[in-house]
C-alpha cells in the first residue's frame, strides 16, 4: 500500500515538474510529436494548454492513491475518465491553434 502512494506521488511530482517546464520555460520539444517546422499556431499559448494539463494530471496522480483507499474504488475509474477526456479536449484544441495562423 505504501509503495503505492510512493509510486503515484513520484510519477506526479514528475508530470509537474515537467508541465512547469513546458510552460514556464517553453521547453516545447518535451511534448510528445511536436515539431518546430511544420507546428505554425501559436507557441505561447500551446506552451501553456500542454503544461497546465500536464500539471493537473499531476496534481491528479499524486491525490489518487488517497481517493482509492479513503473515499471509493470509483475514483479511478473518475480519473481515467478526466484523463482520456481532457486528452482528447486537449488534441482538438491544439489542432485549433495549429491552424489558426
Amino acid at each position: 500500500m505504501l509503495a503505492g502512494f510512493i509510486i503515484c506521488f513520484l510519477v506526479g511530482f514528475l508530470c509537474i515538474f515537467m508541465g512547469l517546464l513546458i510552460w514556464k520555460k517553453k521547453q516545447l520539444f518535451l511534448i510528445a510529436g511536436y515539431n518546430e517546422e511544420t507546428y505554425k499556431g501559436d507557441k505561447e499559448k500551446l506552451a501553456k494548454a500542454v503544461g497546465l494539463f500536464t500539471i493537473f494530471i499531476g496534481i491528479l496522480t499524486m491525490l489518487l492513491p488517497f481517493g482509492l483507499e479513503f473515499i471509493s474504488e470509483w475514483i479511478g475509474l473518475l480519473f481515467g475518465l478526466i484523463t482520456v477526456a481532457g486528452s482528447i479536449a486537449l488534441i482538438v484544441f491544439v489542432n485549433i491553434l495549429n491552424q489558426s495562423k
